[in-house]
């Protein structure tokens, strides 16, 4: 009545029981595939680098200027204390990262393409279209600008430095003197739309300041004539405590409104000068200029993920023989189990008979 356990002979190994020794066997084993697969990818990334074009990079930065500022926070600090709000004008608030996204904004990209970039060259100055450049194409003006706005801000590429403030702006294209070219433009566009916003706040807040300036003066004049009437009034107020805390009173509010004059007076002469200034807001630390050596680093990045993709697709088709190997013989060993119980099935359909001898499937799968 004893049975024998099936035996384990000739029992393949489900595909999850892997151990690295194996996987390593199964590698070496598999070798050629893996080499033929990367050198198939090698080729490939060969020809599509000797195709490519070579690159050129040109490359500026500039830190944006911190124009009338020190002076107007102290004068937006005091008139906060009075519940007054004032504007700020120039490029206040503005971090590093507003210019980074300005540099690839849409009003800046479309200043460059519209009318399209001066590339000086030895044998002079030529206009250059950028859509024709790019050859993008379209049904439609607008669908044209929206291709090659796409195309332009490939080509840029933008890093700010939070510590420093210093915005670094690059541009890629196969022709020097094109790359520098779109790099002038760009930082001509953003140097022109600092000083037109902050000349339009400057504006905003003299008029501002001009409006709460006579509404102070006002009010400046109102508490000095009380002060004045209650002098006249009590010429002898120091023997009495009333009289004294009055006059306190009414001199606090003569000199708090004497600071709130003077502060905005210095604000309304600040905002008047900011409204009219000319001068440049961008510091330019590195000039656009045209790169003189091609950017190799294109070519080697395609020669590199054609050798990454050959061996990684090497070893996934090795992964799946591997697989798809061990999954038939699993199946095999099934279906040889599977045999040998319906046999036994059909000898004893009730199960009641007993052998002494060992069953089929202990003698492993039946071919």
């Amino acid at each position: 009545m004893n049975q024998e356990p099936p035996s384990d002979a000739g029992r393949v190994l489900h595909p999850d029981q892997i151990s690295l020794l194996g996987v390593a066997t199964v590698v070496i084993e598999g070798r050629r595939l893996i080499v033929a697969a990367t050198f198939v990818s090698m080729l490939f990334a060969v020809i599509s680098a000797a195709r490519t074009g070579r690159d050129f990079t040109a490359t500026a930065s500039f830190l944006p200027a911190q124009i009338g500022q020190d002076m107007l926070s102290g004068t937006r600090g005091l008139a906060q204390q009075f519940g007054f709000t004032m504007p700020s004008s120039g490029n206040a608030g503005r971090s590093p990262r507003f210019y980074a996204d300005l540099v690839v904004s849409r009003e800046i990209l479309d200043g460059v393409i519209e009318p399209g970039v001066d590339v000086h060259t030895p044998d002079g100055t030529t206009l250059v279209d950028l859509a024709e450049r790019f050859k993008t194409s379209g049904e439609t003006a607008a669908e044209r600008t929206a291709w090659t706005r796409r195309a332009l801000s490939r080509k840029i590429s933008v890093s700010d430095e939070p510590m420093t403030g210093v915005i670094t702006v690059s541009v890629r294209t196969d022709e020097p003197e094109l790359s520098a070219a779109i790099l002038r433009r760009l930082i001509e566009l953003i140097s022109a739309f600092d000083m037109e916003t902050r000349r339009s706040q400057a504006a905003a807040e003299r008029s501002f300041s001009e409006e709460r300036l006579g509404q102070l003066r006002t009010e400046f004049t109102m508490v000095e004539a009380s002060l004045k009437l209650f002098l006249d009034e009590n010429r002898q107020f120091m023997n009495s405590p009333q009289l004294t805390f009055e006059h306190d009173r009414l001199q606090r509010q003569v000199l708090m409104r004497q600071e709130l004059v003077m502060a905005m007076a210095q604000a309304f002469e600040q905002a008047r000068i900011d409204e009219v200034r000319n001068t440049p807001v961008l510091t330019i630390i590195d000039q656009p200029l045209a790169p003189a050596i091609a950017n190799p680093r294109g070519r080697l990045m395609k020669l590199i993920t054609g050798l990454a993709a050959g061996l990684l697709g090497g070893l996934a088709l090795v992964y799946l023989r591997e697989v798809s190997a061990r999954s038939g013989a699993v199946a095999k060993q099934s279906l040889g189990e599977f045999k040998g119980v319906l046999i036994k099935a059909v000898r004893d359909p009730f199960g009641i008979r007993v052998s002494s001898r060992p069953s089929s499937t202990s003698r492993g799968p039946i071919p």
